[in-house]
């Protein structure tokens, strides 16, 4: 096994932006984040793993990137599209023993408004993905709801609106019941009850379908109106597309207010572009649960978070589907097959 590895500056310097802003010190939070895996071990089996890795930028500094593989073989990628960093670790003879690695780094997060992040082009951001297309139903809803390019605030409204906060897996979920769910009431342009959108989670964990909460399918945040963050903003996302507005999507994960512990799962977030005036933030989901700060989310985030990737549909080096969907918790293959044998913990410590 060897040793903790130091990552040089000089790849730190290749997991960031070549000239990282000088940090704002207005209103801004310093914890360090330490993302781990533990593989199973492949008895003999080719490991391939594939990790996000966060970017310095506008509205957050990255430093002291450690990468710990306890030996596998690994290598800094680039996913060109969007701009992204990934790890892929891969070792020919897999592993006997069950593997601990590790991604830790410090951050330096602000609030913020809407910036210009010159090294992004609005055009690569108008398109259709896989699980967010454009058009169709979207330019319905827009035509139905008098929905405009020059009135974002209207859109984020809408989607506000119509999505309701929600991911049961069963009728036993916390999340079937009162508060999040009731029995009572229909969700989204279809008008389903609770019942549905626990039958359409089980059955596309059943035939490995993405039409259920937490794959960022706008089609299923549009007519079943139940969902996750990843839902709302590709709801979002769609409707601002359709209108011929960049809107990007962000995925990373949300920190706690507490100095130091654990983080439960990923947060995602979108941004939209207007000329002249650059990339302006929305959080629908954090305002749809604190409706108090709905207005603060269109426009405003806050420094209580941490950016991994931008965009959708990864084309990622050696992965045997074409694309990725959403890139945030690992990707395994062993012997070349998808594989879920690994466990996954994220924690913080404020600096």
């Amino acid at each position: 096994m060897k040793y903790l590895l130091l990552i040089t500056i000089i790849l730190i310097s290749a997991c960031t932006n070549k000239n990282p802003p000088d940090a704002d010190l207005h209103n801004t939070r310093a914890f360090q984040f330490i993302y781990e895996v533990e593989v199973e071990p492949t008895q003999g089996k080719k490991l391939e793993l594939w990790l996000p890795l966060p970017q310095s930028n506008q509205v957050q500094t990255i430093s002291n990137l450690q990468i710990n593989t306890n030996g596998l073989n690994y290598t800094l990628k680039d996913e060109f599209h969007h701009s992204n960093k990934y790890l892929y670790v891969f070792d020919e003879s897999g592993t006997i023993d069950p593997t601990n690695i590790s991604i830790t780094f410090d951050v330096l997060r602000k609030e913020h408004k809407n910036i210009s992040d010159k090294n992004a082009d609005p055009e690569k951001y108008l398109g259709p993905y896989q699980a967010v297309p454009t058009g169709d139903i979207f330019s319905t809803i827009i035509t139905e709801n008098k929905l405009s390019k020059n009135d974002m605030r209207g859109i984020y409204d809408y989607v506000f609106e119509g999505m309701h906060y929600g991911k049961p897996t069963s009728v036993d979920d916390e999340y079937y019941n009162d508060p999040w769910l009731k029995s009572e009431a229909v969700y989204g342009r279809k008008r389903v009850g609770r019942e549905e959108v626990v039958n359409l989670y089980q059955q596309s964990k059943k035939e490995g379908g993405t039409y259920t909460f937490g794959n960022g399918n706008s089609i299923y945040a549009c007519n079943i109106g139940v969902g996750n963050c990843t839902d709302y903003h590709s709801y979002f996302m769609s409707l601002g597309r359709t209108l011929n507005v960049p809107v990007r999507f962000h995925m990373g994960f949300p920190i706690p207010s507490d100095s130091e512990g654990e983080v439960g799962g990923y947060h995602c977030w979108a941004d939209y572009y207007v000329e002249g005036e650059g990339w302006y933030p929305v959080d629908i989901s954090e305002g749809d649960k604190d409706p108090e700060r709905k207005d603060y989310y269109f426009g405003t985030l806050d420094n209580n978070r941490v950016e991994m990737m931008v965009g959708r549909d990864f084309v990622l080096d050696e992965f045997e589907k074409d694309t990725a969907n959403l890139f945030i918790y690992p990707f395994l293959e062993v012997g070349d097959k998808k594989s879920n044998a690994f466990t996954k913990s994220f924690r913080y410590k404020n600096l």
